[in-house]
C-alpha cells in the first residue's frame, strides 16, 4: 500500500461514519414524525367515532326540548277564549280578577308551566298565576316586550328573555284576547327552561341552547350563559339592550381559541376556562371539545352539545409517548452499540498509535540536531543522543551515572562561570517551575568549552521523576552577537553624525522659511504700492479739485471780510473745513491701505470693506467713465478676516476689471459687485463687461508673474498675492467667464457666525 492510499483511507472511513450517523439521525426523525402523524390519524378516527355516537344524543336532546315546549304553545290561545279572562279584562272587578288569579294558579299546577298571566291593552298585568309570590307579575307593565306588541297586532307572539321580576330565563307564548272583534288584552304563558338544564346536567357532554343572535340562552354550564358564539354589530347589541331581553347581563364572547370544521354542523373547538385551585387562585386551562349543532325549527333556536376530547387526547398522548419512547430506546441502544464498537476501534487505534509514537520518538531523538540528555531524580545522567556526542566530538558513555555538572557548567548573569553543581537543582526547586533555561558551556575532558543554551524540563512519568535536558550550540550565535554589537556601535556613531547634519539643515530651513515669509510680505506690500502707483494720477486729480476750491473759497472769504460780510465769510470757512476733511479722508484711506502688517482675523462687515475699496478706486472709475452696480443685501453680512487685506484683494479685482474694460473701446462699461451667502459662507463676486478670459488664462490665472494684459501693464502678481491672502483668511477665490460675456471673480470667506460655531465645536 503506497503513502497516498494510506493517507486517503482514514478520510474515506471518516466520510462513511459521518454519512452513517446522518442516516441514523434522519431515520430517527422520520420515526418520530411517523409516530406523531399516526397519533393525529388515530385521534381523527376516534373523533369520527365519537361524532357518530353523539349524533343520536343530539337528536334525542332536540326532540326532548321541542316536545317539552310545544305542548305550551296553544295554552295562550285557550286562555284567550276563556270567558272569565274576557270578563276580567272587560269589567275589571276585583272579585273576577281574584277568581282569575286562582284559576291561572290551578292551570299552572296542572300543566307544569312556569307562569301564566293576563295583560290589558296598556301592557299592565291584571292577573297572574304567581299572584301570591313576592315576584308576582300583577301590576307590572310589559308593553315593551315584543310578544305583547305582536299580540296587539293580532298575531300569536313568541319571545325568549330573562324575566324582569323572576330573574329566570324563559320562553314566552302570547295570544290576543278578542271581544266583539276587538283586542281587549293579551294572554301570556312563560315556560321556564331551568328544568331542562337540571335534567341534562349529569350527561357525559355539555349542551348549549343558542338564540337566533348567537347568544347562549340555556346551558349545562352556568358560566357559559349569555356568552356570544359569533359576532354582533353595535346596532344589534343596542337592539338587544333596548328590548331588555337579558336585563343588565354582560354579553361577552365565549373564549374559543381554536376551531376546526369537520362537517357542516360539527367542529373541534378549544375553549379557555377559568378553574379555581385548592389555594383559591384562578387559572386558565384549555379544553378541547367536539361541538355538534342542529336547529330547533319550532323555537328558531339551535341546540349544541360539546363532547369533551380530554380522554381521547390523553390516550393519544400516551400512545405517542409509548411509541416515541420505544423509538428513542431503540435509537439509544443502536447508538450504544455503535459507541462500543467505536471505543473498541479507537482503543485498537490508540495502541497502534502508541507503538508508532514510540518508534517516532526514538527516531526523533536519534536524528535531532539538538543535544538531548535525560537525568534521574538526582540530576544524574541516564542517557543521551548521538547529537550531543557529535557536538563534543567524542563518546560520552563514561558519563552515565555522573552528575550533570560533569558535562555542563552554567554561567551567571554577568557571564561568570558557576562551580556549584547544586545551582541548577536549587533554582529549579526554589522557583517552583517545570522548565528552566540558562546559558553555560560544555566542558568535558580537556576540550575547549563549547557555549550552549541549556533547557531543563521536568518529565512526570507514572512511577518516577526524570528530567530532559536540551543543549543548543551557541557558537554561531555568539559570533553573530559580537558582529551585531560592532554594527550597532557603528550605526549609533553614524546616527549621531547624521543627526548633527540634520539639525544644521533644519536650522538653515527655518532661516529660509523666515526669509520666505518676509519676501511674501514684501511682495504683498509691493503689490499695494503698485496699485497706488497706478492710482496716483486719479489721486492727484481727486486732491487737486478740493485744493482749487479751497483757494477760491479763501480768496472770496478775504473779500467778504473786507466788506464786513461775516456771514458769507463764515460760510466759506465751513466749505474750506469740509473740503479739508474730505482730503484728509482720502489720504487716510491710502495710508491705511499702504501699511504693512500680518493678517489679524476679526469680524468684517462686507459692505464696509467694499465701500473702502470703492473710495480708493473711485477716481479711476470716474476718469474711465465706468458704471458701478452694487446690490443692497438684506442685513449686514459679516465675515472673518482682515479688513485691510480684504480691501487689497477687492482693489486688485476692481483694478483688473477696469483694465479688462479699458483694453478696447466699448459702448458698455460696467462693473457689478454682488454678495451671496448661505449658512456657513459669504461670496463677494466682481463682474465686468470685458471680453472675458481665455482657456489658457483660466488655467494659469493665479500663477506668479502670469498676466493676460498687454506688455508693460502689471507684474502678474496681483491675483497670486490675492489668492494667498484669501486662503490665509480661510477662504477661496475662483474665476470664470459669464454666459452673457465678461469675467467674474468670486471671493468666498467663512461667515462670522458659522466661524464662531466651528470654534465652539472644536473646543
Amino acid at each position: 500500500m503506497d503513502k497516498k492510499t494510506t493517507m486517503t483511507l482514514p478520510l474515506v472511513l471518516s466520510a462513511i461514519r459521518k454519512r452513517l450517523i446522518f442516516s441514523c439521525f434522519f431515520i430517527f426523525i422520520l420515526a418520530l414524525l411517523a409516530v406523531w402523524k399516526g397519533g393525529d390519524g388515530l385521534r381523527n378516527q376516534q373523533i369520527i367515532n365519537l361524532h357518530n355516537d353523539m349524533q343520536e344524543q343530539l337528536d334525542q336532546l332536540a326532540k326532548v326540548l321541542e316536545g317539552a315546549i310545544v305542548k305550551y304553545q296553544n295554552m295562550p290561545t285557550l286562555l284567550a277564549t276563556n270567558d272569565r279572562v274576557k270578563k276580567a279584562l272587560r269589567d275589571g272587578s276585583v272579585a273576577d280578577i281574584r277568581q282569575l288569579d286562582r284559576e291561572l294558579e290551578q292551570i299552572n299546577r296542572i300543566t307544569e308551566a312556569s307562569d301564566s298571566y293576563i295583560i290589558n291593552t296598556d301592557g299592565l298585568t291584571i292577573a297572574a298565576s304567581n299572584y301570591r309570590k313576592d315576584t308576582s307579575f300583577v301590576g307590572n307593565n310589559f308593553a315593551f316586550r315584543p310578544y305583547f306588541k305582536d299580540a296587539m297586532q293580532g298575531k300569536a307572539g313568541r319571545y325568549y328573555a330573562l324575566g324582569t321580576m323572576s330573574n329566570r330565563r324563559g320562553y314566552y307564548f302570547s295570544y290576543p284576547v278578542y271581544d266583539d272583534g276587538q283586542i281587549i288584552g293579551v294572554a301570556v304563558v312563560k315556560v321556564d327552561l331551568t328544568q331542562f338544564e337540571k335534567r341534562f346536567n349529569n350527561q357525559n357532554y355539555e349542551f348549549l341552547l343558542i338564540d337566533p343572535d348567537g347568544i347562549v340562552f340555556s346551558s349545562s354550564r352556568q358560566d357559559w350563559l349569555y356568552r356570544l358564539l359569533g359576532e354582533l354589530s353595535h346596532q344589534e347589541l343596542q337592539r338587544i339592550a333596548d328590548s331588555r331581553r337579558y336585563k343588565d347581563k354582560n354579553i361577552s364572547k365565549l373564549a374559543i381559541v381554536y376551531s376546526k370544521q369537520l362537517d357542516e354542523r360539527s367542529h373541534v373547538v378549544d375553549i379557555l376556562e377559568e378553574i379555581t385551585g385548592f389555594d383559591g387562585q384562578e387559572s386558565l386551562h384549555r379544553h378541547s371539545y367536539l361541538q355538534m349543532t342542529r336547529p330547533i325549527q319550532l323555537l328558531n333556536f339551535q341546540v349544541s352539545i360539546l363532547a369533551p376530547l380530554t380522554t381521547i387526547n390523553e390516550e393519544i398522548a400516551l400512545w405517542r409517548a409509548i411509541f416515541a419512547g420505544g423509538v428513542t430506546i431503540t435509537a439509544l441502544l443502536l447508538g450504544l452499540a455503535m459507541l462500543r464498537r467505536r471505543m473498541l476501534r479507537e482503543r485498537s487505534d490508540a495502541n497502534e498509535m502508541v507503538r508508532h509514537n514510540q518508534a517516532y520518538i526514538r527516531e526523533v531523538i536519534q536524528n535531532t540536531q539538538a543535544g538531548l540528555v535525560t537525568l534521574d531524580a538526582a540530576h544524574r545522567i541516564e542517557s543521551f543522543n548521538p547529537a550531543i556526542e557529535h557536538l563534543m566530538g567524542q563518546p560520552l558513555s563514561p558519563l552515565v551515572g555522573e552528575p550533570l555538572s560533569t558535562l555542563f557548567q552554567p554561567l551567571s548573569k554577568q557571564g561568570e562561570q558557576l562551580n556549584s553543581s547544586q545551582d541548577i537543582a536549587l533554582r529549579t526547586d526554589a522557583l517552583g517551575v517545570k522548565v528552566i533555561t540558562m546559558e553555560g558551556s560544555l566542558c568535558y575532558s580537556q576540550h575547549h568549552p563549547i557555549p550552549v543554551e541549556m533547557t531543563l524540563c521536568e518529565m512526570q512519568l507514572p512511577n518516577r521523576r526524570s528530567y530532559l535536558v536540551t543543549f543548543h550550540d551557541m557558537t554561531e550565535r555568539k559570533r553573530y552577537e559580537q558582529e551585531i554589537t560592532h554594527a550597532r556601535n557603528a550605526l549609533e556613531e553614524r546616527v549621531r553624525e547624521r543627526t548633527f547634519e540634520l539639525e544644521n539643515t533644519n536650522a538653515l530651513l527655518r532661516q529660509e522659511i523666515e526669509e520666505h515669509k518676509g519676501t511674501q510680505l514684501e511682495l504683498i506690500q509691493t503689490a499695494k504700492l503698485a496699485v497706488l502707483g497706478q492710482l496716483s494720477a486719479g489721486l492727484n486729480h481727486e486732491l487737486n479739485q478740493p485744493l482749487t476750491a479751497i483757494r477760491a473759497f479763501a480768496d472770496n472769504g478775504l473779500k467778504f471780510l473786507n466788506r464786513n460780510n461775516q456771514e458769507q465769510a463764515y460760510a466759506n470757512l465751513q466749505h474750506i473745513s469740509q473740503l479739508g476733511q474730505h482730503m484728509g479722508d482720502i489720504i487716510a484711506r491710502f495710508k491705511v491701505f499702504a501699511r504693512k502688517g500680518d493678517i489679524q482675523p476679526a469680524p468684517i462687515v462686507v459692505s464696509t470693506a467694499i465701500k473702502g475699496a470703492l473710495r480708493i478706486m473711485a477716481a479711476r472709475y470716474k476718469e474711465a467713465d465706468i458704471t458701478l452696480e452694487l446690490d443692497e443685501h438684506d442685513g449686514e453680512l459679516i465675515v472673518t478676516g482682515d479688513m485691510v487685506f480684504l480691501e487689497q484683494v477687492l482693489v486688485n479685482l476692481l483694478a483688473n476689471a477696469a483694465d479688462a474694460i479699458s483694453e478696447k473701446a466699448r459702448p458698455l462699461k460696467r462693473v457689478a459687485i454682488r454678495q451671496t451667502a448661505d449658512q456657513h459662507w459669504v461670496s463677494i463676486c466682481v463682474r465686468d463687461s470685458g471680453d472675458g478670459l481665455s482657456e489658457d488664462a483660466i488655467a494659469h490665472l493665479f500663477e506668479p508673474f502670469f498676466t493676460s494684459k498687454s506688455s508693460g501693464v502689471g507684474l502678474g502678481l496681483g491675483l497670486s498675492i490675492s489668492q494667498r491672502i484669501v486662503e490665509a483668511m480661510g477662504g477661496s477665490i475662483q474665476a470664470h467667464n459669464q454666459a452673457a460675456g465678461g469675467a467674474e471673480f468670486c471671493v468666498t470667506l467663512p461667515r462670522y457666525q458659522a466661524f464662531l460655531n466651528r470654534e465652539g465645536e472644536g473646543e
